[in-house]
């Protein structure tokens, strides 16, 4: 049982390999918008993004019978969501150049420029962190998970996600600048 009197990621995990399918819906509503969040990252495209994530549920789903530590689920599915994205991005590029004729990698202002409003400028920055040190941001700050939730799917112990955050923080206070010319 978590701490909040919900089933653990274990306890979700064996009643889904029990047969329980309604057990995973509560796996999905515990980390989907963790997972579209990473998808995003990718896709900088909500449509995109929530395909993505359904395409990692899937996987994780069919393979459930795979995963060796059930309380290590998050971590998991956060690896499987990052390989879905990977994917999608080769995938992607390929078909826009075979469309296009050319290498879009070379092409100015591929990845498009957002906007010098504050908002777009925090987006760059978030951007501009390791990727540990973004996740770590997206599920404990935006997101709002528990320090145990946003630990678990981070992959890292207690003191490493505050470890990770704190760095994060500093990292964006330089990104940011005093004047938030930096970026």
């Amino acid at each position: 049982m978590a701490i909040d009197g919900s089933p653990s990621d274990t306890e979700l995990v064996r009643s889904v390999l029990d047969g329980d399918r309604a057990a995973f819906g509560g796996l999905y509503d515990r980390y989907a918008q963790f997972v579209r969040a990473i998808c995003y990252d990718t896709t900088r495209n909500a449509h995109d993004a929530r395909d993505l994530a359904q395409e990692a549920f899937l996987q994780a789903y069919r393979r459930l019978g795979d995963l060796r530590r059930p309380d290590r689920f998050g971590a998991w599915l956060t690896a499987i969501a990052k390989t879905t994205c990977r994917q999608w991005c080769r995938t992607s590029a390929r078909e826009r150049s075979r469309r296009a004729g050319v290498d879009v990698a070379e092409l100015p202002g591929a990845m498009g420029e957002p906007g010098r409003d504050g908002l777009s400028h925090l987006h760059r920055a978030l951007l501009a962190l390791p990727e540990k040190e973004r996740l770590a941001v997206q599920a404990f700050y935006l997101l709002g998970k528990s320090p145990e939730q946003a630990r678990a799917a981070t992959n890292l112990s207690r003191s490493g996600l505050y470890r990770v955050l704190q760095r994060a923080r500093d990292r964006l206070k330089r990104l940011m600048g005093p004047d938030g010319e930096d970026l």
